[in-house]
């Protein structure tokens, strides 16, 4: 009999342990929603803060905490012989939620650098972490914006949104080392991403030394063409900057006078530019730099020295030299004729053409060779008048600029403002010698 009413007791007991069993849900923060979620998969309220929930045998009870701004909780109460279901349960929200939304419609959200698909998405921030977002759209400067859930930081808004308003231009450039400077501050070399703000323009200019600069202008007005989303900029013309010694030198290029000491002459792609230094009293320097394929780049500086030339320390400048000189004489013209011929012959030793009837006399070109130059003199006199009895007398100066130039080669000698010492005195010694 015993045997049987503990029997009894203990199906009771069991029983009572499956029986519907009701358990407290409370909810943090506090104004927190509780819902079911039914077996239909819909949602209904059952509380906010807090709930009583009775959990039936063998019946899944689910639900789902939500508080706008938080990362949703569900949860699954069974009632079963093999679980100890709670009295009470505390449900406390952590991770926080939220909705982003970028700006223009096409653009594209990134969560810690993962592609979402499209401009719109949910951002979850973990309790003590932090999640970055990026909105992106190619030829929009990219907006980027970190959320935090810790203390002592700003608290994640519920919704946000991004718009990307200035334009990004991606410059890529050869060489590859350029430097992009926007608006005088230099912000990247190479491949550089350019920022224009919203309804302004900003002046980029690609730099690099030895090269011929490129400025560009880009706006982001409306009403006015918007920049490219990309584009290749690239240095062809080569730059180089001459310094001269002396300091006041004249720089040529091709034939023109560009400036004096300094200047920075520009050597188009494909071309060469003939670069002439000179200063009077010193060697002419003649470079040539070329831009060309294949060919060794010029340097991007150049420091030219011009040597003293030692021609210009053996004469003096002359408003003689090259003119002719009438002199007129007093002398018979076997008198003269004679005077004439012992001075042209003291400077000179050979004589090409003398010719008493005619009264004219050529020497021979008399070559002086210094180390960087080559001077050539000659004297042609004419008898210009019979009564009274006259001559017209040259003093002929040449140079080359180079030393050891063939007197022969006529193309390569020019006419000379100075006299050698030597000849200095000879248009003096006619006209104090004929008079």
């Amino acid at each position: 009999m015993k045997q049987a009413i503990l029997f009894v007791t203990l199906c009771m007991a069991v029983l009572n342990a499956l029986a519907d069993k009701k358990i407290t849900i409370s909810a943090s923060p506090a104004q927190a929603t509780i819902f079911q979620i039914g077996k239909d998969g819909k949602e209904k309220p059952l509380g906010i803060g807090t709930a009583v929930i009775r959990v039936d045998k063998d019946e899944p009870f689910k639900i789902v905490v939500r508080l706008e701004g938080y990362r949703p909780i569900a949860k699954t109460y069974l009632n079963s012989k093999n679980v100890d279901l709670p009295k009470e349960d505390k449900i406390t929200l952590e991770d926080r939620l939220v909705k982003v939304n970028g700006q223009p419609y096409d653009s594209r959200i990134f969560i810690n650098g993962v592609d979402q698909g499209n401009n719109s998405a949910w951002v979850e921030v973990k309790k003590d972490g932090s999640t970055t977002v990026e909105v992106r759209k190619s030829g929009f400067y990219t907006k980027t914006k970190t959320y935090y859930n810790r203390q002592g930081m700003d608290i994640p808004p519920i919704d946000d949104f991004i718009t990307l308003s200035d334009r990004a231009l991606f410059v890529k450039t050869f060489p590859t080392d350029v430097q992009v400077i926007v608006n005088g501050k230099k912000v990247g070399e190479g491949n550089t991403e350019v920022v224009i703000p919203i309804q302004s323009c900003v002046t980029v200019e690609y730099v690099k030394e030895g090269f011929v600069s490129i400025e560009k202008q880009y706006c982001a007005k409306d009403g006015q063409p918007m920049p490219p989303i990309s584009e290749n900029i690239i240095l062809k013309d080569r730059q180089i900057a001459i310094r001269t010694t002396p300091t006041d030198a004249t720089i040529k290029i091709d034939g023109r006078i560009m400036g004096n000491g300094e200047y920075k002459a520009r050597i188009p792609f494909n071309q060469c530019v003939e670069v002439i230094v000179e200063k009077s009293g010193y060697v002419s320097t003649t470079k040539n730099y070329c831009n060309e394929d294949n060919v060794q780049p010029p340097p991007s500086n150049d420091h030219v020295i011009l040597s003293l030339d030692e021609a210009f320390t053996s004469s003096v400048q002359s408003d003689q030299a090259n003119l002719n000189f009438t002199i007129e004489t007093s002398k018979n013209e076997e008198d003269a004729w004679k005077i004439l011929s012992q001075i042209t012959m003291n400077y000179f030793d050979n004589i090409e053409l003398a010719d008493r009837e005619t009264g004219y006399i050529r020497t021979s070109w008399n070559i002086n060779n210094f180390k960087d130059n080559t001077i050539r003199t000659r004297i042609i006199v004419k008898q210009a008048d019979i009564s009274p009895l006259k001559y017209t007398i040259k003093l002929i100066s040449e140079y080359s600029g180079k030393a050891k130039t063939s007197v022969k080669e006529d193309q390569l000698f020019f006419p000379w403002d100075r006299i050698l010492n030597t000849y200095k005195d000879v248009i003096s010694e006619y006209q104090s010698r004929l008079r």
